[in-house]
């Protein structure tokens, strides 16, 4: 027989005598993130399935540390239907198991005609249609026989449901009982008018989507910047040649000044314009719209534009802000009051239940800058290295050797043994998108683990230390061991923006000696790249 897939859920309340003050920064230091990530990512959508697993004990051990610092979860079954969105005050939430909600509905907590979607679908509607409440009961299904299986913080032991007579229509008579005076409600899912956005990456662009799309509008606005100063050049070459120095200047001036106001016409009337997008947002799908969804005014647009030198002159960190905020805001966004959400984001319209995936061109249009640079600073480090040779004759670095980092077949073998389980049970297309991640991560922990290889080859004992990642994949990379059997720990993110198959998981190489590593992970076999499977 099969483990039956759990969740855990994260109802955003607290327990009986814990203050929420203390209790929210206390699970964010639990989860390893930060308090406010904590608030934007899992607070403002709870209830929130938080981890997905086949292994119950580690879920109920995840479920416990929730529990001792005042959190409440719910662990639910998830062999009862599909994820389900939720829309709470005009919020949705979730997702979260089907059983979940049936829990609600049963309870009293929620209405039993709260709209719900399919993650995966933008269509909302009733949890239970208004004929099916209206309708008899059925006998051949009561609800209590329904494959629901809940656990809760302050009881976390495994409650089996026991199945109910088939004639007794109790079931049905709670379930209309949740709202029996209710008039049905449309399943609309917008904010109500004058509501502000919601958080989320859902609604909003992230970073490295705004970076594309200022890549591609940057290739646009050069290509005019060529055209113009390639005229300008050739009319102040011939001024100055007919001894008009002056006129030249002149002419240098108002040429500049038209570039600068090019680029504020540009961006402020596509953005205020029908598009409310510039090119390159349209082309990655996304647009500039008020906090509230609705379309930008000339003026606003126009502030905007201009807030951006605020937003560079300190090091482009307002940029960068796009990457971290609760609703991907820069500096100039927040300036103007403006967000940049996805196309699908409409007043008055379903808010979206799934975020659009980046486009491939959208990561070519990513690389091309970073290519530049990496392409600049490697030219540099040629130069400058050309430079320190002549200047020191005779110097002879052919014997550095980088240790070899590579799996023996021996530790290929023992790793398979190590690995958590041989099958995730994901489908192939978070599969893929978990194994490309990983990837990454793997290239991240070969430098520990160069540099851990050469002071345990050398004698010196292990590092101890925790350190940060620039990727976002990476929560940690943990150095430590007992020399020779030096280790380097990744342990993984728990943002919503990786595949949820790979979130809070571990990946850790012990060092065999000779540059041969052992590898063992929490992760199932089937979603790593390299050879620890």
């Amino acid at each position: 027989m099969e483990p039956i897939k759990h969740a855990l859920v994260l109802t955003g309340e607290t327990l009986p005598g814990f203050d929420a003050a203390n209790v929210w920064p206390a699970l964010a230091a639990y989860f390893r993130m930060e308090p406010e990530r904590l608030k934007a990512e899992l607070l403002a959508r709870a209830p929130i399935s938080i981890k997905e697993s086949d292994d119950l004990a580690k879920l109920q051990k995840l479920q416990d540390g929730a529990a001792a610092v005042g959190a409440a979860t719910d662990l639910q079954s998830m062999d009862g239907g599909d994820n389900l969105f939720v829309l709470v005050d005009g919020s949705p939430r979730g997702p979260v198991p089907h059983a979940f909600v049936e829990d609600r509905v049963r309870s009293g907590t929620w209405p039993s005609n709260i709209s719900v979607a399919v993650v995966g679908s933008s269509n909302w509607k009733p949890f239970i249609e208004p004929a099916a409440r209206a309708a008899p009961a059925a006998p051949t299904m009561p609800l209590d026989q329904q494959a629901t299986v809940a656990f809760s913080t302050l009881s976390p032991e495994l409650a089996t449901a026991k199945p109910a007579p088939a004639a007794a229509p109790a079931p049905e008579m709670r379930m209309s009982a949740a709202a029996p005076a209710a008039a049905p409600r449309p399943p609309a899912a917008a904010a109500a008018p004058g509501d502000l956005l919601p958080e989320g990456g859902i609604i909003h662009a992230g970073f490295w989507r705004r970076f594309a799309a200022y890549t591609l509008d940057s290739i646009i606005v050069s290509v005019a910047m060529l055209v113009v100063f390639g005229l300008l050049g050739v009319a102040t070459a011939a001024l100055i040649a007919g001894d008009h120095g002056g006129l030249a200047a002149l002419v240098v001036f108002f040429g500049y000044a038209s570039l600068i106001v090019g680029m504020w016409l540009y961006f402020a009337k596509f953005e205020s314009g029908k598009w409310q997008a510039t090119p390159g947002k349209r082309v990655m799908g996304i647009k500039v719209t008020d906090d509230r969804g609705q379309r930008i005014g000339f003026g606003r647009a126009t502030g905007r534009f201009f807030g951006k030198i605020i937003s560079g002159m300190i090091m482009n960190v307002g940029y960068m802000m796009a990457g971290f905020t609760a609703r991907k805001q820069g500096l100039h966004d927040m300036m103007a009051g403006c967000c940049v959400v996805f196309r699908e984001v409409q007043p008055g319209q379903p808010l979206p239940t799934v975020r659009p995936k980046m486009p491939w061109y959208g990561w070519v249009l990513n690389g091309l800058p970073i290519l530049g640079f990496v392409i600049m600073i490697a030219s540099w480090g040629f130069f400058m290295n050309q430079l320190i040779n002549m200047g020191s004759r005779g110097m002879d670095t052919s014997g550095t050797q980088l240790p070899d980092i590579s799996m023996s077949p021996d530790a290929s073998t023992a790793d398979s043994s190590a690995v958590s389980g041989t099958e995730s049970g994901v489908d192939d297309q978070e599969k893929a998108a978990v194994r490309a991640g990983l990837t990454s991560v793997f290239m991240d922990a070969t430098a520990a683990q160069t540099e851990v290889a050469g002071i345990a080859d050398g004698g010196g004992d292990c590092p101890a230390e925790d350190r940060t990642s620039n990727n976002a994949w990476i929560e940690a990379i943990q150095l430590g061991g007992i020399s020779p059997e030096c280790t380097v720990t990744v342990r993984l993110s728990s943002s919503s923006d990786i595949p949820f198959a790979a979130r809070i998981e571990r990946i850790e190489w012990t060092y065999q000696g000779g540059g041969t590593w052992r590898c063992e992970s929490s992760m199932a076999a089937d979603l790593l790249p390299f050879a620890c499977n």
